[in-house]
C-alpha cells in the first residue's frame, strides 16, 4: 500500500490507499442530510455502531474518532498537522464492513484521530468524516435546500442513468482536476487564475494570503482575528467581501471570504493551494460531483 495525505477541518493527515470497490442494489441512493451549523451530517454504520458521519470532500477516505475507535487495531501511526496548526496521536486502522444504507464496504483502511472539538463546538456525537475516495466510482449530488444526498451508480460511459439526474441545464459545468484525492476547479477574482480546493467539510470559503496581495484593493476588509491553532500557533484571518468571483465560467456576486495563510495547508496537499471553496459557495444551488468523469455541476438557485 501506499500513503497519501488529506484534509479534516483543518488538519492534514495521511491515509494508505487499496481498499476494495463497494457494493450495493441501487441505482441512486437517497440518503437524508443532518446540519450542523455549515456542516453536512449523514448517518452511516461500521459493524453494529450507527451514527453521525461528516461529508468531508477534504478528506480522501475514511476518518474515525478516536473517542469511539481508540481501540481499533493500530497498523501506522500518522503525522498531522493543517491550516490551524499541528496535533498528534492519530493512526491508520483496518474496519470490517462500513454501509451508508445500501452501500457497503469492506475492509476499509480508516485514519483514527481527535475530532472532539468538532463535537464539542456542534453538540453533536460525531463518528467520523467520509472522504472522496468513497465516492471514486460513483457520483453524488448534494441538495442542501432538500437536506437530501444522492448518491449514484454509472453506466459504462461513466454517466448518471437516465431518469436519474435531478435537473436537466445546470448553469455551471466545468471540470475538476482529481490530486491526492483532492478535488480542484478553476477559477479567477480580479482576472487572476486560480485552483480552488472544493471542501464540503469547510464551514468557509477561503483564499490563501499570499495569492490575495494583489487583489485585496477590490475587496471590502471586514475585519481582522488572530487566532490561536492547535499547538499554539499564532495565525491571522482577514474577512472580506468580494463582488465577483468567477468559478468555471460562472459569475459568483456578494462573496464572503477569510483570507488566511494557506501555506501548511498546502504542504499536507502536496502542492500549492490558492484557496478552498466552502459552504458560501456549495449552499448557493445542487451541485453533483462525478467520480468518473471528474466534472463538477451545479444548478444555481434564481436569488444567489
Amino acid at each position: 500500500m501506499c500513503s497519501d495525505r488529506i484534509d479534516l477541518g483543518g488538519i492534514r493527515i495521511k491515509t494508505l490507499t487499496g481498499d476494495p470497490d463497494p457494493s450495493g442494489d441501487f441505482s441512486t441512493l437517497v440518503v437524508p442530510i443532518k446540519r450542523a451549523g455549515n456542516l453536512i451530517i449523514i448517518e452511516a454504520q461500521i459493524d453494529t455502531l450507527e451514527g453521525n458521519f461528516i461529508l468531508d470532500t477534504g478528506a480522501p477516505y475514511l476518518v474515525l474518532n478516536t473517542t469511539y475507535f481508540r481501540d481499533s487495531p493500530k497498523i501506522e501511526e500518522q503525522e498531522t498537522g493543517g491550516v490551524n496548526g499541528a496535533s498528534s496521536g492519530t493512526f491508520t486502522t483496518i474496519i470490517k464492513n462500513f454501509s451508508i444504507l445500501d452501500l457497503h464496504y469492506s475492509k476499509l483502511t480508516a485514519d483514527v484521530t481527535d475530532l472532539s472539538a468538532l463535537e464539542n463546538e456542534r453538540h453533536i456525537k460525531i463518528l467520523g468524516l467520509i472522504g472522496t475516495r468513497l465516492f471514486s466510482k460513483l457520483a453524488i449530488t448534494v441538495d442542501l435546500f432538500h437536506n437530501v444526498l444522492y448518491i449514484h451508480k454509472l453506466d459504462e460511459n461513466g454517466n448518471i442513468r437516465p431518469g436519474e439526474q435531478l435537473y436537466d441545464h445546470p448553469q455551471l459545468k466545468t471540470p475538476f482536476k482529481f490530486m491526492t484525492d483532492v478535488i480542484y476547479l478553476k477559477g479567477a477574482i480580479d482576472n487572476k487564475s486560480m485552483w480552488f480546493a472544493f471542501d464540503t467539510g469547510s464551514e468557509v470559503t477561503l483564499l490563501d494570503y499570499n495569492h490575495s496581495k494583489k487583489i485585496l484593493q477590490s475587496m471590502e476588509v471586514i475585519n481582522r482575528l488572530k487566532l490561536t491553532g492547535i499547538g499554539g500557533s499564532k495565525f491571522e484571518i482577514v474577512n472580506v467581501k468580494l463582488d465577483k468571483m468567477t468559478i468555471g465560467d460562472q459569475v459568483f456576486l456578494n462573496n464572503r471570504i477569510l483570507i488566511t495563510n494557506l501555506e501548511r495547508m498546502g504542504h499536507f496537499y502536496g502542492q500549492t493551494v490558492d484557496g478552498v471553496l466552502g459552504y458560501d459557495f456549495f449552499v448557493r444551488g445542487i451541485f453533483t460531483l462525478n467520480f468518473v468523469k471528474k466534472e463538477f455541476e451545479m444548478y444555481i438557485y434564481s436569488n444567489q
